[in-house]
């Protein structure tokens, strides 16, 4: 039923109703209804309009602005009671030697993007671009694109994966921006065939509070106890990475501890 037929007929009714009603009980009917008819359309006005905005939005490119936290506040206090930080004077010989490893592997995938500006294959604003391009079809949890993930895809994955193979408790090394995505995983998390969130792990935005912690970090490391989505918890520390003198993101280890 059409919005107009709807209308007409409750006219209608209104008027077969008013034979039998004085002016006074008619006036106060019609006021009735033209308040509902009002508040009728402007949920149905509103309902059209996040419809519409919805559509939009999910073929749009997505923007976070650098800086800002996608992370809800009250998730933030419950994660509080569960996040681990572990302290240089904590540190084992394990997680010194991962660390080592992390610097290294840092400092490779800065000379990667760097290079990337030097001769010309991407831009300073590209590499820096924090507009996240939806993949299609959608899935869940949702992967984006970006302007320079095809470069990292070449050059940045078996750098990740180099590091990867050094040492058996390693379980993965990625490179995020600041914001917590992840343009190219290992190779083995790169299965974009694949439903299982642990084998398809690649061009998401991993801003629960320990990465976004490790993405926004500027201190020399972070050593955090990482409960992942997987259901495992284990060790992740990282370290940023800064191109051109800028915090660009971090280079994350998840390890074994």
């Amino acid at each position: 039923m059409t919005l107009s037929i709807l209308v007409i007929k409750i006219y209608k009714a209104m008027k077969i109703k008013a034979v039998n009603l004085n002016k006074r009980t008619f006036k106060n009917n019609i006021k009735q209804t033209t308040v509902f008819l009002v508040l009728f359309m402007s949920f149905l006005i509103f309902n059209l309009s996040v419809i519409q905005a919805e559509s939009k939005n999910s073929e749009r490119p997505v923007k976070i602005k650098p800086g800002k936290s996608r992370i809800n506040y009250i998730d933030q206090r419950i994660s509080l009671y569960t996040k681990g930080i572990i302290t240089e004077n904590e540190m084992t010989k394990t997680d010194r030697k991962i660390l080592k490893l992390c610097q290294d592997a840092a400092n490779e995938c800065r000379s990667v993007l760097e290079d990337a500006i030097i001769k010309g294959i991407k831009t300073k604003k590209e590499i820096f671009s924090t507009l996240y391009f939806p993949v299609y079809p959608l899935k869940s949890p949702r992967t984006f694109s970006t302007f320079y993930d095809d470069y990292t895809d070449k050059h940045i994955t078996p750098v990740e994966d180099e590091y990867l193979k050094k040492d058996k408790k390693i379980i993965f090394v990625v490179l995020v921006d600041k914001n917590g995505y992840l343009p190219s995983h290992n190779t083995r998390f790169s299965k974009t065939d694949a439903s299982s969130i642990s084998s398809n792990r690649t061009k998401r935005i991993f801003n629960d509070l320990t990465g976004y912690s490790a993405a926004n970090n500027v201190s020399s490391f972070l050593l955090q106890i990482y409960y992942r989505d997987t259901g495992e918890v284990i060790a992740d520390v990282s370290v940023p990475v800064f191109v051109n003198d800028i915090h660009w993101g971090a280079l994350r280890i998840g390890y074994k501890r």
